[in-house]
């Protein structure tokens, strides 16, 4: 059994780029090919637990996917059955892909009680009462097909992140021709611990890679962004694992990971704007840079997860070149290629026959053509940039309940460090001319590239009356870290200033989209749609919301 794993544990290998020599896996075991399954679990037969065809036909329709037709089966073999310890264990996976984890535990120890050696019941079990505890207490909200679980104090995601969820289903039922058959799951966790708890990732992994979400077992899953240090684009995110979920769906989970990570960055977005667009300016630094060199990640390092890579910009790297494989194959045959290869692989076709034939040719034709696309694209590096790697913020700071803070970044080296120092202290006193003076000097010493010291100009900017100055100190930021919140909350602010609302909004929902918990974004967002006529793109039930969460999230 895989338990309906959204990223398939499978490997593919490049030559130059794509050689074919297997290599170990993550734990130590021997990598497999595109569509090769998975080994299967231990399944003592002095357990009890029989596995007869019908419980294998059963479990294989819920690994693929195939819910609607496992739990028709599953219903007809509890009637023959009522009690039998399979017959448990099977109900228990069944309640546990369906998010029902206290169901899933009853269901799971009654079929452990009946054979109290079988390692499947055990594991399964394990994993039921993790996911049940990860979600105690948490709320619940619902959307037309959406159930999201969320701590009480993350109050403030439920209605964004169903909202841009049901956009991204939308576009993906024109993109790919994809309608859910049952509500989808979304799990928002307090901390990286909880994210591991729930998953195969231990908590060093998650921790030494940034992982912050992923899809597996049927559900979407994600750290909040309160935890972390500069928040992170979390309804990107979410977007993200609904498009492995709607690939997983598709293809009877036959994708391999290179693939469902390809697809799933190359559409992201799509809830927001149209499928692949640039990539973000520390996506083309980094490959930039692998392309000169010759050292990107192959796709057999990427089996079975992006989070087992070595470190966080690895994972980054990794990500650039299977987005822009995809976005290759999208330029050959837009949108019907992409259900094409899909289809093919759902078929059990080798991951790389289904991409070439989606794309008309064979796979070297492929290789060649995207080699073509990633050097037509000029990606480029940017002088003295320091890629934003997500940091998970300390205890004590996810303890106070408090949202993620530009002063939790120190400068690397003692001038710049004693340069911010000062500029807070005086930032704080009001001494704002002075303090700019520090922020400068700190600036020059750090070199263009850090984002630290232009916010902090842009703050004593905007405290100072100047908005265009604010908008010239943040601009170059905004554009290299459009992944951090206050570059774009003070670009807001300043259009906010120079009475330009319409545009102020846009900056404003990019801080949102990486960190919900500012007051200060609800209330310049309040401020906005109040100069502003109420029409469908600035309704007035928005306005409400962002005069509410000015006020709840300020107390």
């Amino acid at each position: 059994m895989k338990i309906a794993a959204c990223l398939r544990p499978t490997v593919v290998a490049l030559g130059a780029i794509f050689g074919i020599a297997p290599i170990a896996g993550a734990a130590g075991s021997p990598a497999r090919r595109d569509n090769e399954p998975p080994p299967a679990l231990a399944h003592p037969s002095a357990s009890g637990h029989a596995a007869s065809d019908e419980g294998r036909q059963i479990e294989s329709l819920m690994d693929e996917w195939r819910f609607t037709e496992g739990e028709k089966a599953l219903g007809t073999l509890s009637r023959a059955r009522p009690g039998d310890a399979e017959v448990l264990y099977l109900e228990g996976y069944a309640r546990f892909v369906s998010g029902d984890y206290p169901a899933a535990v009853a269901k799971l120890n009654a079929a452990g009680r009946q054979a109290p050696g079988d390692l499947e019941i055990k594991e399964l079990l394990s994993l039921a009462e993790a996911a049940a505890k990860a979600i105690a207490g948490h709320r619940e909200a619902r959307s037309t097909h959406f159930i999201m679980r969320y701590p009480p104090e993350d109050a403030v995601l439920a209605d964004f992140a169903l909202e841009s969820l049901e956009s991204m289903l939308a576009a993906l039922r024109d993109d790919l021709g994809f309608t859910p058959s049952r509500p989808i799951i979304v799990d928002i966790y307090r901390s990286p611990s909880d994210l591991a708890a729930v998953s195969t990732l231990s908590e060093d992994e998650v921790k030494r890679t940034g992982t912050i979400a992923l899809c597996k077992w049927a559900r979407l899953m994600a750290t909040t962004p309160r935890a972390l240090r500069f928040g992170y684009p979390w309804q990107d995110s979410l977007s993200h694992e609904l498009v492995h979920y709607v690939v997983s769906s598709l293809s009877a989970d036959h994708t391999p990971v290179w693939l469902q990570e390809g697809l799933a960055k190359f559409l992201e977005r799509r809830w927001r704007e149209p499928a692949g667009g640039e990539l973000p300016p520390s996506m083309q630094h980094l490959l930039a840079k692998a392309l000169a060199t010759g050292k990107l990640i192959s796709f057999e390092a990427m089996h079975p997860s992006m989070a087992k890579l070595p470190k966080a910009e690895d994972a980054t790297l990794a990500f650039a070149e299977v987005a822009t494989a995809v976005a290759s194959l999208h330029a050959r045959g837009g949108m019907p290629a992409l259900r094409a290869a899909i289809g093919h692989a759902r078929q059990g076709m080798d991951a790389r026959i289904a991409v070439a034939m989606a794309a008309g040719g064979s796979w070297a034709e492929f290789e060649k053509s995207w080699r073509a696309y990633m050097t037509a694209q000029k990606y480029r590096t940017f002088p003295g940039m320091e890629p934003v790697t997500r940091k998970f913020r300390k205890a004590s700071a996810l303890a106070s309940r408090r949202g993620p803070s530009e002063d939790e970044e120190t400068m690397g080296t003692e001038p710049a460090q004693r340069f911010l120092r000062l500029g807070n202290m005086l930032l704080l006193r009001r001494r704002l001319k002075a303090a700019t003076l520090e922020y400068e000097k700190g600036a020059k010493i750090n070199g263009p590239g850090h984002w630290l010291f232009p916010v902090k100009l842009g703050r004593a900017y905007l405290a100072l009356g100047q908005p265009d100055r604010a908008l010239k100190a943040v601009n170059e930021t905004q554009i290299l870290y459009p992944e951090l919140p206050w570059p774009n909350l003070i670009a807001g602010q300043a259009l906010l200033s120079k009475g330009e609302a319409d545009k102020a909004i846009g900056a404003l929902q990019a801080s949102l989209a990486t960190n919900p918990f500012d007051p200060t974004v609800h209330c310049a967002m309040a401020e906005a749609y109040q100069k502003l006529p109420v029409t469908a793109a600035w309704p007035a039930n928005r306005r409400e919301r962002a005069e509410r969460l000015c006020r709840e999230l300020a107390q």
